[in-house]
């Protein structure tokens, strides 16, 4: 059997953007539905101009449409 060689070096990639911030410096959000719906089952949401809707099904699942 033929082993080969392999070379094993840490690669970087010079870039001229920032870098991500540190992960403690970025806060994880937990929204809790009954918060955030407040007694409704539907709530819009507004992203890059656009408006979508978050619906509680009757099963107590999450649908979102544009």
């Amino acid at each position: 059997m033929h082993t080969s060689k392999i070379r094993r070096d840490k690669l970087t990639i010079a870039t001229s953007r920032k870098p991500f911030a540190p992960r403690d410096t970025v806060r994880d959000q937990t929204l809790d539905t009954k918060n955030l719906f407040k007694g409704t089952r539907e709530l819009k949401i507004q992203h890059n101009s656009e408006t979508y809707r978050l619906t509680i099904t009757k099963l107590g699942k999450l649908i979102l449409t544009k």
